[in-house]
C-alpha cells in the first residue's frame, strides 16, 4: 500500500513573531502556513496513495475554531472523494479539540483514540492513541494493540521519543521499543525535525513540520511517502513548504566597503530554489551595528525574488569579560541554577499572557529565549569598562 504521513501542521498558529519584525513577511508566512494543508492533499492525490495519516497537532490550539475546522474538512473531502482514507490522532496541542462538535468529520475520516484504537482499511490495519491532556509523561506504547498477524500494521503516535533535544518528555518511548512492537511502520509526530529509523522490514519516521514558522524550524518542510507491504519499506520525503528558514554564515573579514558587503551577502544568499527562503545571517568579521548590517542585507537581496532576510545576528564568540565583577556575573549567568531561574521567570511571564499568545511559547521556545538572552548578557559584559 502507498501511505502519506504528516504531522504538526499547527493550523492557526499566530505567527506574531514574524509579523512583529515585518508585516509583509509575516503575511507571506501566514499565507504559506494556511496553504500547507492543500499542498499536502495535492501531494497525496499526485502520488495516488491509499491513505493519509495525521500524527497529531493538526491544530495549534485546542480552542475550537469553526473556520479552521471547515478548512480542514474541505481539504480532507478532496481525499475521501478520491477514495483515499484519512486516519488521525490528537497531539498535545489539539489534545482537547472536539472534532465532532459541529457534526462528524465525514465518511472515510477516522479519528483514533482509546475508545477506538484501530481501524481496518483493507490494505492495512491502523492503530493510534491520541492525547487527552496537554501533557503525558509516560509512554503510550504498552497500551497500543498487538499487530494483526498477516496484515500490514501502521501505528500513529505523538511522542518526544527518547530524550529528543529541546523537548520535554511527551509520551516518551525508545525507537528500539517501537520497532520491536511488531508494526511495519510507525507514523510519528511532535518533533519538528525530520528523522527516520529503518530496521529490516520495519520503520519509524518523524516527518517534521511541513511548514516552518520561525528560524529554529529550518529547512524546507516535507511529508513522507511510504510504500509498505512488499519487502522493506520504501520511504521518501516530499517537500510541501512554500517558505523555508535557513541560517547562513556570512564572513565579512577584510570587507570594509559597501559594494564588497553587498557582494558577500549576495554570494551567501545564492541557491537554486523553487520556494521562498527566509535567511538568518550569522555574521563574523564585522563590527558594524546590526541595524546597519540588516539594512545592507535587505538591499543586497532586493532583486532576489525568492530570498528575504529574516534576521541578522552575530556569530562571534565574545571575549572574556573584563574586571572581577563582570567576570563573576558572567560565571553566574553560565550556571544551571541561573538558567533554571531564568526559565521559571519566563514560564511565569508566559502563563500571565492571553491564552492564544501563551500557546505559541512552548518549553523549547523558552529555552531558546533563555539562551539568546544569556548570549546578549555575556556580550554586554564583554564590553564592560574594567575601570
Amino acid at each position: 500500500m502507498r501511505f502519506l504521513h504528516t504531522a504538526d501542521l499547527h493550523l492557526g498558529s499566530p505567527l506574531r513573531a514574524a509579523a512583529s519584525r515585518d508585516a509583509d513577511r509575516g503575511a507571506a508566512l501566514r499565507l504559506a502556513a494556511d496553504g500547507v494543508l492543500a499542498r499536502i492533499v495535492d501531494a497525496a492525490l499526485d502520488a495516488q496513495v491509499d491513505a493519509v495519516g495525521f500524527a497529531g497537532d493538526v491544530f495549534d490550539s485546542d480552542v475550537q475554531d469553526v473556520t479552521l475546522r471547515a478548512r480542514l474538512v474541505t481539504q480532507l473531502l478532496r481525499l475521501t472523494r478520491s477514495g483515499i482514507a484519512v486516519v488521525m490522532i490528537r497531539g498535545n496541542h489539539d489534545a482537547l479539540m472536539d472534532h465532532g462538535r459541529y457534526g462528524p468529520l465525514g465518511d472515510g475520516i477516522h479519528l483514533l483514540d482509546r475508545d477506538r484504537p484501530s481501524v481496518d482499511l483493507g490494505g492495512a490495519v491502523f492503530h493510534g492513541l491520541g492525547f487527552r491532556a496537554r501533557h503525558h509523561d509516560r509512554s503510550f506504547l504498552p497500551d497500543y494493540p498487538a499487530p494483526v498477524p498477516g496484515r500490514v500494521n501502521v501505528g500513529l503516535m505523538h511522542t518526544s521519543l527518547d530524550g529528543s533535544s529541546g523537548h520535554d518528555p511527551y509520551a516518551p518511548c525508545s525507537v528500539a521499543d517501537l520497532l520491536a512492537h511488531g508494526y511495519d511502520y510507525w507514523a510519528l509526530g511532535h518533533i519538528h525535525k525530520r528523522a527516520q529509523h529503518i530496521d529490516g522490514h520495519r520503520a519509524a519516521v518523524m516527518p517534521g513540520i511541513p511548514q516552518g514558522r520561525h528560524a529554529r524550524e529550518a529547512g524546507r518542510g516535507s511529508v513522507t511517502l511510504a510504500h509498505l507491504g512488499d519487502g522493506a519499506p520504501r520511504i521518501r520525503a516530499i517537500p510541501v513548504a512554500d517558505m523555508a528558514f535557513a541560517t547562513v554564515p556570512l564572513d565579512l573579514s577584510g570587507v570594509t566597503d559597501f559594494d564588497g558587503r553587498i557582494a558577500a551577502i549576495q554570494r551567501a544568499a545564492q541557491g537554486v530554489e523553487d520556494h521562498h527562503r527566509l535567511l538568518r545571517l550569522r555574521v563574523t568579521g564585522s563590527d558594524l551595528p546590526l541595524s546597519d548590517l540588516s539594512e545592507i542585507a535587505r538591499e543586497a537581496v532586493a532583486d532576489m525574488p525568492l530570498v528575504d532576510i529574516e534576521a541578522v545576528r552575530r556569530r562571534d564568540t565574545p571575549p572574556a569579560p573584563p574586571g572581577d565583577l563582570a567576570r563573576l556575573m558572567a560565571e553566574e549567568a553560565a550556571t544551571d541554577s541561573f538558567r533554571d531561574a531564568a526559565r521559571e521567570a519566563l514560564a511565569a511571564w508566559r502563563d500571565a499572557l492571553p491564552r492564544e499568545i501563551a500557546a505559541t511559547l512552548a518549553d523549547a521556545e523558552l529555552r531558546a529565549l533563555t539562551d539568546e538572552g544569556l548570549t546578549a548578557v555575556n556580550f554586554v559584559l564583554s564590553q564592560a569598562d574594567p575601570a
